[in-house]
């Protein structure tokens, strides 16, 4: 289990990682100057987006990418074993994801309704086709756990739209996963 790496590129500099609880910090020295950052694991998306020699991890609300790595630097098996690493220790703090079990009160119809109207109002209906398929389910049996199933699946689904249907449906908030305040501190 690699914790840290420091990778070195002859144009583009240096750059360390460190996983440390539950962020990664990075440093990056190039002529440019220095860069610190530290990025908290539970926004981070598992699954890296590799493009020619650098190896992304991104947001999972806008699919930005916070950690930016080189493919195989310093070597391949450490690099690789950082990867695995860190992969694992993002899905350890996946707290962001949404789950049907958070939800503890009862779904009404009228809830499922409004929250429908308000995608369709604010956001194109075609880039959430499926997750508006799946509330329109679940408005027509609101207890029915299969349906809000498919409505978190749907949601989880959504790559960076995430963050919008997050601000104009607060309905989603209630099936974000609960975290005690006291353990963030």
């Amino acid at each position: 289990m690699v914790n840290k790496i420091v990778q070195s590129h002859p144009e583009l500099g240096k750059r360390q990682f460190e996983l440390i609880d539950d962020v990664i910090e990075y440093r990056i020295t190039n002529q440019f100057g220095d860069e610190e950052l530290a990025v908290v694991l539970s926004v981070l998306s598992p699954e890296p987006v590799i493009d020619g020699k650098m190896m992304y991890f991104v947001s999972e609300v806008n699919r930005e990418a916070l950690i930016k790595l080189f493919v195989g630097l310093p070597d391949t098996d450490v690099f690789e074993n950082f990867v695995s690493t860190l992969q694992q220790r993002i899905r350890e703090e996946d707290i962001g994801q949404l789950d049907a079990k958070n939800r503890d009160s009862v779904i009404t119809c009228e809830q499922v309704e409004t929250t429908i109207r308000m995608l369709e109002t604010y956001i194109d209906p075609t880039h959430i086709a499926d997750l508006l398929k799946s509330l329109r389910l679940l408005s027509q049996e609101p207890d029915n756990q299969q349906y809000l199933s498919g409505v978190v699946n749907a949601f989880n689904n959504l790559g960076m739209q995430q963050g919008p249907v997050l601000t104009y449906a607060p309905f989603f908030n209630t099936l974000l996963s609960s975290t005690d305040l006291n353990e963030l501190g």
